[in-house]
């Protein structure tokens, strides 16, 4: 998956998240010895790979996307010589499998540790999104981060899922849904409403949250 970084047609998902890399840093200044670190889907490991490097092994990554990217990735760090991947939460190709479910299953029957950040990169729709969402603000560190990224995105603006390129998009989704910014919507609903975290900014369409509470 990695020599997909920077190749013809990958252009857009091989820059690594600057905010990201930004707080792991600051989460490595305070737990060099154990982070815990969530990506929610993994593009081609852009972001995964300078994160990797910056933990060198030490914590945990865990890794929440279909479970082929997942494993391809975790066995392209592998060879790299980051042993600290878990892949055994990616999620099988079946219409209604998906990140959601992996993460409320594993905080139901306590198999996730608590994370000091998570970078939420997935799907970008509500219905994944928001149990997404709803489970992770649980399982994040007094402290830790929770990052979204493309608060602005919309099946709309997509250049591969607006209705135009993807005839479908308009069957699955009524027109509010293909406006809405998902990210947006679930960031207001469940996050700007919590007291028991601050929003530290928006950064080129990246939104940051820290755990105070």
């Amino acid at each position: 998956m990695l020599e997909k970084i920077g190749a013809p047609g990958f252009e857009t998902l091989s820059k690594p998240d600057k905010q990201v890399l930004k707080f792991i840093d600051l989460v490595l200044k305070i737990n060099k010895n154990n982070p815990i670190f969530y990506e929610i889907g993994v593009g081609v490991g852009a972001t995964t790979l300078p994160v990797a490097e910056r933990m060198n092994n030490s914590g945990k990554i865990l890794l929440f996307s279909r479970e082929k990217d997942v494993l391809e990735l975790a066995s392209d760090l592998f060879v790299r010589g980051y042993t600290n991947v878990d892949s055994s939460w990616g999620s099988p190709g079946n219409t209604y499998s998906g990140y959601h479910f992996e993460l409320a299953r594993g905080a139901v029957e306590k198999q996730l540790p608590y994370f000091d950040l998570a970078y939420i990169d997935g799907g970008h729709v509500f219905h994944l999104d928001a149990p997404a969402t709803c489970v992770l603000k649980n399982l994040c560190k007094i402290g830790g981060y929770m990052i979204f990224d493309d608060y602005n995105w919309s099946l709309e603006k997509s250049p591969t899922n607006n209705p135009t390129r993807r005839p479908a998009t308009a069957k699955e989704y009524d027109i509010r849904q293909i406006k809405t910014s998902h990210v947006q919507l679930v960031c207001k609903l469940f996050m700007d409403t919590d007291s028991c975290f601050k929003c530290l900014g928006i950064e080129g369409g990246t939104v940051i949250y820290q755990r105070i509470a």
